[in-house]
């Protein structure tokens, strides 16, 4: 029954299911005081258990600090694994309820768990244990010592080497390996532990790097993780049980991929889970009133959404955060929407006609509803005004997809911010009860939004001062009114889902808004919230995006000398100064891995006084370096592809091209440059395939990777891939270049199969090959040839072989045409030769088609008066040489085509 204990620990769900099941009274008992937010009374009955705390011997030391409690823990816990779960639990939410959700625990945690006077030095220790790749923790954090003990717990219970360099004793970094069959439950619910244990390590860095994001990606990179739990529950578990089990899988699955900076493999797992959970929503237009004062409404988005699942109920209630109000003489606190459909049909169809799909697109991450009858049936009859409330899991999913929205997005772009927009108001503006995390975190988004605005700022901004100080955590001073009813009201719902959104520390709540007190050129007010935090590198960076670079250095120098194992801000002041030095010593004290990019890109692009010279060996070596610390980063990798194709090491080229389609499946670029390294090395055929997969996700029509994958075709003699590429040319380049879009030597090579076939009048008989090049020779070449004979001269042959003469016929006239009215023709005795020519090619074909028969049956010929039409060309023609060109070998041809008629 200890797996169905840690299910509900899992899922926070309400322990008091459990009771009918035979489960242990101490772990029930435990299991109890966590859900309930009592976690610190779990750490201290099982240290009062064990009568003993850790002895740090040396606490001034990183390397004696981690190893005594290393084998405390080893001493007292591991041989219970039940227990150790447990405590490991409870650590966590310690260390989350007293840095992301408040209100702070009323334990000192620490002395509970350390026999110690030196307090200061052993969490200057710990601080030093939780800095990866140089990267150092923030140190202002409240219990360090919760989240250390806790992952080392769970690297000890799960049987795995510790991410911890000063315990990992030269073992390499193993990647976990879950089964869905012979894992048990117990040890899958530690391994689940583990990756959001590691999430929230990661959240207390500046950015992720080194072993910690592989290991949370691998941990939740199966579903197996989820059936080996599933598979030893009691048989009478419901399945709604299991199905929220297997709901938050995918939603932590998206936010561990947010967090690593992997955010494009999130499509495929948010479509498993909107289909899980049954939750049908849609992206789509309705007209609305945004201000007090409009009589009818403008077009804006709106999400339409309905849950097919319903929250368990909360024993607590929970106390919202207060939604600040706009008051604003001229905004509507929220737009007002008239009903879907409402506007007139005749407007409808004209939108109708601009779309060939069906209206509805769902491949995207957010479905859209182009017209009024592609909305989804149960959403149709929904009031835009007073929707549904939603599950809490669905609105994780709409909060999540915001997030993956804004990273894979452009910044400020105006129709993103309207559907961000669109997804926030959805969960701020619906009626009903609301789980305290979800509502200030969607509160939270809609202030970064109206931040942007010049109507809404105000309302943002003061939303976000009011979110940070609600969290009741370390704020001196309070700028709006709170209750004290408010701030010391029960964690529970606070805690319930944090584990399904990206963890937001308090601090990184401070410095978003002295982010945005900088955007706004209110650089004052960041730099004393800064300071306040002790962000000394965010600080100096404050300063050096105004240009104000001396104090920017100045912060770091102090920083360094204060924290010399600082390599991060030894990185920084590199880049300020541009000091190659200061790169190398980052990396050797913390192998600092921007430190090594930033090395990359000096050597590629040496500064004009540096006095060196582009040096690509270098330039990979330190890229290489940098991947060999955090092989995750999609950024350093097609870089490094780059500067390899540019300088001809097309192995290289394509083993880093390979990992940046590993990572991003559909980055069109990385898949074309991919295939330029198999051309290289000859190996077509893949770089066909590659090509194939480029086109595929070019959804910005890049007409480069189109002409490669033209040229590639043709060397494979791929003609149906050749066509389609030269039609897709056509289309991208036709209103920049015209006729200059068209290929020639390409398109008389696909005439020339065409013709060899052949020709059935009935299209069914004709094959995909006919059918397009017929399309595309026959009707797309004549909507851009200008001024190319030779290109009409194509289409006169194709439609001769299509059995219309006087189709060819008007296509040879159009040939001439084209080429003499070249204004060089009189002065340029080539063009002159060349016009001769199409002159007597048109004689030819008057003389052969003029009497062919023609397009109304037997009645009718192509061209009656063909000798008429032929005896003026080559008059006219006359007339413009005369004078210039009647010595010439031309005008003796076109006299003896004159005496031949």
């Amino acid at each position: 029954m200890d797996v169905l204990l840690h299910a509900h620990l899992l899922l926070a769900s309400n322990v008091e299911a459990l009771e009918g099941f035979n489960v242990s009274e101490p772990g029930l008992n435990y299991a109890r005081n966590i859900l309930s937010g009592d976690s610190y009374l779990v750490v201290e009955n099982l240290f009062e258990q064990t009568g003993k705390k850790i002895e740090v011997e040396n606490p001034s030391s990183e390397d004696s600090t981690l190893h005594a409690i290393s084998q405390f823990i080893s001493e007292n816990f591991q041989s219970n694994f039940s227990a150790s779960l447990l405590l490991a639990i409870a650590l966590l939410q310690c260390f989350i309820q007293n840095n992301f959700t408040g209100p702070s625990t009323p334990t000192d945690l620490f002395n509970i768990m350390f026999q110690t006077s030196e307090r200061e030095l052993v969490n200057e220790a710990l601080l030093q244990s939780l800095a990866v790749s140089g990267q150092p923790a923030y140190e202002l954090m409240d219990n360090p010592e919760c989240i250390v003990l806790a992952l080392i717990l769970l690297e000890k219970i799960t049987n795995q080497p510790s991410l911890f360099d000063v315990l990992r004793n030269g073992e390499e970094v193993a990647i976990p390996e879950i089964s869905g069959t012979e894992t048990s439950g117990l040890l899958s619910s530690a391994h689940w532990w583990r990756q959001r244990a590691i999430s929230l390590h990661l959240s207390l860095l500046p950015e992720p790097s080194g072993h910690q994001p592989i290991v949370a990606s691998a941990i939740m990179s199966s579903i197996d993780i989820c059936h080996s739990i599933t598979k030893d529950l009691p048989a009478d578990v419901t399945d709604a049980f299991k199905k929220n089990l297997y709901t938050i899988y995918y939603l932590e699955n998206v936010k561990v991929s947010l967090a690593i900076n992997t955010e494009h493999l999130c499509l495929s797992i948010f479509n498993k889970s909107e289909k899980l959970t049954d939750f049908q929503f849609v992206l789509t237009g309705a007209r609305a009133k945004r201000t007090k004062f409009q009589q009818t409404g403008h077009a804006g988005l709106i999400i339409l959404a309905q849950s097919n699942t319903h929250d368990e109920k909360d024993a607590v209630s929970s106390i919202t955060p207060e939604s600040f109000e706009l008051n604003s003489e001229l905004l509507l606190e929220r737009p007002h929407f008239d009903s879907i459909g409402s506007e007139p049909l005749d407007e409808q169809i004209v939108k109708k006609q601009k779309f060939e799909n069906n209206g509805l697109e769902d491949e995207r991450l957010l479905p859209l509803a182009i017209r009024q009858e592609s909305i989804p049936e149960v959403l149709k009859s929904l009031d835009p005004n007073d929707q549904p409330l939603l599950s809490n899991y669905d609105s994780i999913q709409l909060l999540l997809r915001l997030y993956t929205i804004r990273q894979t997005s452009p910044a400020k772009d105006p129709l993103v911010e309207e559907e961000l927009s669109a997804l926030i108001s959805r969960i701020v503006y619906q009626d009903g009860p609301k789980n305290w995390t979800i509502f200030s975190r969607s509160l939270w988004e809609r202030s970064i939004l109206e931040t942007n605005k010049a109507k809404t700022i105000e309302r943002g901004l003061l939303q976000m001062q009011s979110l940070v100080e609600e969290l009741g955590l370390k704020i001196q001073t309070r700028l709006v009114p709170q209750n004290e009813d408010d701030i010391s009201q029960s964690p529970v719902p606070r805690l319930k889902y944090i584990h399904q959104l990206p963890f937001i520390p308090r601090w990184n709540l401070d410095s978003q808004l002295a982010e945005k007190y900088m955007s706004l050129g209110l650089l004052r007010s960041a730099v004393e919230i800064y300071d306040r935090l002790h962000m000394c590198c965010e600080s100096a960076l404050c300063y050096a995006a105004v240009g104000d670079e001396k104090n920017a250095e100045e912060i770091l120098v102090a920083r360094i000398e204060e924290n010399p194992k600082d390599a991060r801000a030894y990185s920084i002041l590199g880049n300020i100064r541009q000091d190659p030095s200061l790169w190398e010593k980052s990396w050797e004290i913390g192998k600092y891995v921007n430190a090594k990019n930033s090395l990359g890109r000096y050597y590629y692009n040496p500064p004009a006084n540096s006095g060196i010279t582009r040096d690509y060996s270098v330039a990979l070596k330190h890229l290489n370096d940098s991947l060999r610390q955090y092989p995750l980063s999609f950024e350093t990798w097609y870089f490094y592809g780059c500067v390899a194709l540019e300088c001809g090491k097309m192995e290289v080229a394509s083993e880093a091209f390979s990992r940046c389609v590993s990572l991003d499946e559909s980055h069109p670029m990385s898949w074309s440059n991919l295939s330029a390294a198999y051309v290289e090395l000859g190996k077509l055929k893949e770089a066909h395939s590659c090509l194939k997969r480029a086109v595929a996700s070019d959804s910005q029509k890049n007409w480069r990777i189109w002409e490669n994958y033209m040229l590639v075709s043709v060397k494979l003699d791929e003609w149906d891939d050749v066509l389609l590429a030269c039609k897709q040319l056509v289309h991208i380049k036709r209103d920049k270049v015209g006729e200059g879009s068209i290929d020639l030597p390409i398109v008389e090579k696909l005439v020339e199969l065409l013709v060899s076939t052949d020709y059935r009048e009935d299209t069914k008989q004709q094959n995909h090959f006919q059918r397009t090049c017929i399309e595309f020779v026959c009707v797309t070449l004549p909507s851009v040839i200008t001024t190319s004979a030779r290109l009409w001269s194509l289409v006169a042959r194709v439609e001769l072989w299509r059995r219309k003469p006087w189709s060819s016929l008007e296509s040879h006239e159009r040939s001439f045409r084209a080429i003499s009215h070249n204004p060089d023709l009189e002065i340029d005795e080539k063009i002159w030769n060349e016009t001769v020519e199409a002159c007597e090619d048109l004689i030819a074909a008057y003389e052969s088609l003029g009497e062919m028969e023609g397009r109304h049956g037997e009645s009718s010929l192509v061209c009656r008066d063909w000798k008429y039409k032929a005896r003026s060309t080559i008059k006219s023609l006359m007339s413009r040489g005369k004078g210039r060109w009647e010595d010439s070998d031309g005008w003796e041809r076109l006299m003896e085509a004159r005496r031949q008629l």
